[in-house]
């Protein structure tokens, strides 16, 4: 009779280590598969269990460098080493999870470990966001944008107690399984366990249940009708001064058809201009015909010049222009990206120009406006990657904006899962401020957003094709009528889960200590 052989240690770990990893990158576009994180941390609590606490960051760290390399590969078409750069900082993260949840996992309890192993992913994912400019892409809560009942609560909590609660069901049911599975070894374990099970259908059915309820009952405010425009122009022929009359005879010719329609507003994406709004007169006095021909509103991304004393400066704005082609108002882009529009620490090293990829030097606005239309403050502008930073959009809501505009490129990322996971954080901004959000992409997710983060109409050909394919779309979505929780506290729940997690550690800090002090007897 042949002996069943069982794995080594090293590689039981190691396929912990992928499934958690490969769990983890399919539950983001293009996959989708929603379900999979909520079970996705499990296989990774189990590893780290198995491992001092050397180990468990260490085996964090490469499960964090999997999940990254495998949802943001879309960057390769920007730049491979910047990419892997990237991956590697950004799992510095999870090596930070592994060694606060070694810690954690040697709490006794059915429901404080979890709470706190949730709590120190919020923090985390919250300190990703904002730590050097911050990357906040495919923060945990947006792999549920699908699941519209769920993802209510974010207008009390923001996206943060979305991820909360997913991290708690896993370590819940992590924690539950493990005590019914040793129950033979402690009589206490049979009930512990299900008290843990227990508090994952609570959770989830509070969750749900106020999804329901807010879905009901939700304000809405007087219509507007906005519409988008897509040109589709080529990365590689965007700045071509030979393609910039057949770019600007492209969008005319879109934004005549979308004026059929008759909306009160017509928003084209980033950078959307062959030239600088007013510093160039020809292409200037095309569109100021342009608005006075359809008599409707332009929303125009255009890089602008900014007077800084002596010496001049170009911005990534948006401009509005009235039906009378008169410039109403310009808005400048808050949060740049770096590497791509400015240099971090150019001033203390200006060789690393010389020797990085060609990069804008743009500077950031000041200030967030708010556009009006029919002469009411109405909608915010965020642009590129800005939808990406849930308080940035709340400082648009708290000055007057009842609708956000999303104006972007993601021509840059080929056909990939980039402008979906993009259009994930639109949806949670949509949610979290009970506003709607459109968004107008050169080429991406164009589209409408409503204030319960449901996907309307959006831009596509006669296959359905969305991306990289040239059109208009027009939707009439009702303006934000409702204060959130989120809009009016903002980061709280983040602050919360912040103050929790350093109080344990410090609370477990002060018994060691105390510990080390008593007389040995």
């Amino acid at each position: 009779m042949t002996r069943r052989r069982h794995p080594s240690p090293a590689t039981a770990k190691l396929f912990l280590a992928l499934s958690s990893a490969a769990l983890l990158v399919v539950s983001f576009p293009r996959f989708n598969q929603l379900w999979c994180a909520w079970i996705a941390l499990i296989p990774w609590l189990a590893l780290i269990n198995r491992s001092s606490m050397r180990a468990a960051a260490s085996w964090s760290y490469f499960i964090g460098l999997l999940f990254f390399i495998g949802s943001i590969r879309w960057l390769i078409h920007v730049t491979l080493p910047g990419w892997l750069l990237l991956c590697a900082y950004l799992a510095v993260f999870f090596a930070l999870f592994g060694w606060i949840v070694h810690r954690i996992q040697r709490v006794r309890g059915e429901l404080l470990p979890p709470c706190l192993i949730a709590a120190a992913w919020v923090c985390l994912e919250y300190l990703r966001s904002h730590l050097l400019s911050g990357f906040g892409w495919n923060l945990l809560a947006y792999s549920q944008t699908s699941w519209p009942t769920l993802i209510q609560l974010a207008d009390v909590t923001g996206c943060w107690g979305i991820s909360f609660l997913i991290v708690f069901v896993n370590a819940a049911l992590s924690t539950g399984a493990g005590l019914v599975r040793h129950a033979h070894r402690r009589r206490s374990a049979w009930p512990e366990g299900l008290v843990s099970l227990g508090a994952v259908v609570a959770c989830l059915i509070v969750a749900v249940g106020y999804g329901r309820w807010r879905l009901q009952h939700l304000p809405a405010g007087p219509p507007l009708r906005i519409a988008i425009v897509q040109g589709n122009i080529p990365q590689q022929q965007k700045w071509d001064p030979g393609r910039a009359e057949s770019i600007l005879q492209r969008y005319e010719q879109l934004t005549r058809e979308a004026a059929r329609t008759q909306p009160q507003l017509i928003a084209w994406p980033e950078t959307s201009a062959p030239g600088s709004v007013g510093l160039d007169e020809s292409m200037t006095s095309r569109l100021v015909a342009l608005a006075r021909a359809v008599r409707i509103p332009l929303l125009i991304g255009t890089p602008l010049e900014r007077s800084e004393g002596d010496q001049i400066r170009w911005t990534n704005s948006a401009v509005l222009m009235d039906a009378r082609g008169t410039l109403v108002q310009r808005y400048d882009k808050l949060h740049l990206v770096p590497y791509g529009e400015f240099l971090p620490f150019e001033r203390l090293a200006p060789w690393l120009r010389q020797w990085l990829p060609p990069m804008g030097d743009f500077v950031p606005g000041t200030e967030a406006i708010v556009f009006p239309v029919g002469g009411k403050p109405t909608f915010g502008v965020l642009i590129c990657f800005e939808d990406v930073f849930p308080d940035l959009a709340r400082r648009f809501v708290r000055h007057g904006a009842r609708l956000l505009i999303n104006i972007t490129n993601d021509a840059w990322f080929g056909p990939t899962a980039a402008a979906y996971q993009h259009a994930q954080a639109s949806t949670f901004r949509a949610v979290e401020l009970r506003v709607p959000v459109i968004r107008a992409a050169n080429t991406g997710w164009s589209g409408c957003i409503d204030a319960t983060g449901a996907w309307g109409r959006r831009v596509a050909d006669e296959t359905g094709q969305e991306l990289f394919t040239a059109g208009t779309v027009t939707c009439e979505l009702a303006q934000g009528a409702t204060t959130s929780a989120y809009a009016r506290w903002g980061d709280w729940f983040p602050g919360l889960c912040l103050v929790a997690v350093v109080n344990w550690l410090l609370a477990q800090r002060m018994l060691v200590r105390r510990r080390s002090i008593l007389p040995i007897r």
